[in-house]
């Protein structure tokens, strides 16, 4: 009897090892659309002209000198979905002060600087309106399972430069989940991942980003 005891705790202590898995994955994407590139000659030239994060969640923690740090990424991770759609000209806007101290340091004036800038045909302003994340663990006889799960709403709103008039405003919702699990102590929990928060905010611009691109297409055919 105590074989079979000592059988049956290896045993399981093998198989925990064995099936012991991590699911990390960014949940509601939204659907993926494949959008066709366009010439240089024929895209629309846009800027991101503000991103912040004005949730409650990382205001002081997400903060450094320069800046806001999520509003960045949050901003950078938009213009990386725009530019994969090869639909448009993307110029800078957030860090335009740096350009031109380069610009400066290179022996234009100011004026010829703002000179050789180029306009944009629609601006991008946006917010991390919410962001938030929760643990959850659950405990039971032979084992227990840990759950890391960040959510984040983002909003933006697409602006005619030449009359600052709002054509269009969008929210996308997204999250990101991490789940480990051990049993009979194989297997262990996963720490705290930072990395959560940064994927729930790139699911939510992923959520609206078929219509944003759709929206500019077609103000952009409208403005021919």
């Amino acid at each position: 009897m105590k074989l079979k005891i000592v059988v049956f705790v290896i045993t399981a202590a093998l198989t925990a090892c064995v099936n012991r898995a991590t699911y990390e994955g960014v949940i509601d994407k939204g659907p993926q659309v494949v959008f066709s590139p366009l010439p240089q000659s024929e895209r629309m030239t846009i800027a991101i002209s503000r991103f912040t994060n004005e949730s409650v969640y990382g205001s002081g923690l997400f903060t450094d000198a320069s800046g806001d740090r999520l509003g960045k990424q949050a901003a950078d991770l938009l213009s990386r979905h725009l530019s994969a759609t090869s639909r448009f000209n993307i110029v800078e806007r957030q860090d335009i002060g740096k350009l031109k101290d380069e610009a400066n340091l290179m022996g234009l004036s100011d004026q010829q600087f703002k000179k050789n800038l180029i306009g944009v045909d629609a601006l991008i302003l946006g917010s991390v309106a919410e962001l938030g994340r929760d643990t959850t663990g659950n405990i039971w006889l032979l084992g227990k399972q840990k759950t890391q799960r960040a959510r984040a709403r983002v909003v933006l709103r697409l602006v005619d430069p030449k009359t600052g008039a709002v054509f269009y405003s969008q929210e996308g919702a997204g999250e990101s989940m991490l789940t480990d699990s051990s049993t009979l102590g194989f297997g262990g929990t996963a720490g705290f991942d930072s990395t959560l928060e940064g994927k729930a905010i790139d699911a939510a611009i992923v959520n609206m980003i078929n219509n944003v691109v759709q929206t500019l297409d077609a103000h952009r055919t409208q403005n021919r």
